[in-house]
């Protein structure tokens, strides 16, 4: 009786436990992309009060993917004898982000003139410093946590889906999403800038708010790293049952009879509450060719070509001819969909890969949409209907939805057939993937005729 409540006791300990460290890499994984992402949340009206105005979201992506010249030199240094500490390098990522995020409490609206041109020089420049941890992420972040039961990978991502949601939550408390509106008589427009009455709060306070969740992601990580709660709640779960069947081998065989039982049933709860978070444990690294593992990393590539480079670029043009109330709408909507797919996984985990070419297609489908009415600009199709208006924001909500779905899925799958280095090489495909369609986007707006704008009011 007395070992059966101990029992009981431990793993109430341990569920405790992992509750904890879940809200903890959650809060780690918020870091990767909320200065990033809060960066494009303001850009309704950051478009309206920088001089590169539509072309903004291609200057932001470009820089973003630039710095992918930091995990390239880490992954040279990993693939070499030079191995950096870990832990050191994620500690001094996320400070450098937290001082590019507090410059921009001060400097966010302010432009640097260089030969006859005026750029928003400060701003692009903690962009860098901001997407130097997003890059970073895949490459040095997500492999950390190979140290923690797998479980936790879910966690993470939910972080990174929370990282947009933060943002638009206080975006739209701030009031991003008013539309501009026009002076018929002076035939001039009147643009809502980060500082207008309308607004409850300016960009200043919009930054501070990022600045101070990045503050307690680094504690969080620290706690991860250096608490011995954490520690010792790993290890607790993984020496319970070897500790549980050294005690009962020490009581007569009938007891031995009856706590084996009792031990196998703890047992089995463990491994399918395991089981059961990850979606996976009935992937065998035997049972998957190799040929579904070059197209797995291959689709995840694509998916983040799109998702990461191309399409955040060309989002101005798709959602501004529509006005900015639907371009602040399919911003929201797509950072809020994003880590409930995360949340999905939890409970419908496929591997069929008929399902994964599915969902494959829809994304081609809704990408293909928006895509078009980028190409359109500005005078995409039902530009002045409702049904227009719907029909753009419901396409970047399901295309961003299914893609982080997809991608979750896959890396899930490639971690359980593949080595252990599978998220780090994983990690390399999706900055790949994400770099070139970051580039092509760039060259495509700034050097063709692809991609055109006007200025216009809202109606």
């Amino acid at each position: 009786m007395k070992d059966s409540r101990r029992i009981d006791r431990c793993l109430e300990h341990v569920k405790c436990g992992r509750i904890i460290v879940h809200l903890l890499v959650i809060l780690f994984g918020v870091s990767t992309w909320i200065g990033v992402n809060g960066i494009f949340i303001e850009l309704p009206l950051l478009v309206n009060v920088t001089p590169e105005g539509w072309n903004l979201p291609a200057y932001i992506v470009i820089v973003a993917q630039s710095a992918n010249v930091g995990p390239v030199i880490y992954a040279f240094l990993y693939k070499s004898k030079c191995q950096p500490n870990e832990t050191l390098c994620i500690l001094c990522l996320l400070c450098s982000q937290i001082l590019a995020t507090g410059l921009l409490i001060f400097f966010y609206d302010k432009t640097i003139i260089i030969g006859t041109k005026k750029y928003s020089l400060i701003l692009l420049i903690s962009v860098f410093f901001n997407a130097l941890v997003g890059c970073f992420s895949s490459v040095l972040f997500m492999p950390y946590l190979r140290n923690f039961d797998h479980v936790y990978i879910v966690s993470y991502f939910v972080g990174e889906g929370l990282s947009g949601v933060l943002p638009s939550i206080v975006a739209l408390i701030q009031g991003v999403g008013e539309r501009e509106t026009c002076d018929i008589l002076t035939n001039t427009t009147k643009i809502i800038s980060l500082n207008a009455p309308d607004l409850k709060f300016s960009g200043k306070y919009y930054f501070l708010f990022l600045a101070l969740v990045l503050v307690l992601s680094l504690v969080a990580f620290i706690v991860l790293r250096y608490s011995s709660f954490v520690q010792m709640n790993r290890s607790l779960r993984h020496n319970l049952l070897t500790q549980i069947k050294v005690d009962y081998s020490k009581r007569n065989e009938p007891d031995i009879t009856v706590n084996a039982f009792r031990n196998n049933n703890v047992d089995h709860a463990l491994a399918k509450e395991s089981d059961n978070a990850s979606g996976v444990s009935f992937i065998k690294t035997n049972s998957v060719s190799s040929f579904r593992k070059t197209y797995l990393y291959t689709l995840i590539g694509i998916c983040c070509f799109f998702s990461n480079g191309f399409l955040p670029s060309i989002q101005s043009y798709s959602c501004l001819p529509y006005g900015h109330l639907a371009y602040q709408l399919a911003i929201v909507c797509t950072q809020f969909i994003n880590p409930l797919s995360c949340f999905l996984i939890l409970w419908i985990m496929v591997s069929d890969i008929r399902i994964i070419n599915f969902l494959s297609l829809t994304c081609l489908i809704a990408g293909c949409y928006v895509t078009y009415a980028a190409l359109l600009s500005p005078t995409p199709p039902l530009q002045k209907s409702v049904v227009g208006v719907g029909l753009i924001i419901f396409s970047w909500t399901i295309l961003m939805g299914v893609v982080s779905y997809l991608k979750l899925v896959i890396l899930s799958l490639l971690k359980h057939i593949s080595s252990s280095k599978a998220l780090f090489n994983v990690g390399l495909v999706m900055q790949i993937g994400s770099a070139a369609g970051a580039i092509i986007s760039f060259v495509l707006i700034n050097f063709t005729d692809c991609f055109e704008m006007y200025n216009f009011c809202s109606v």
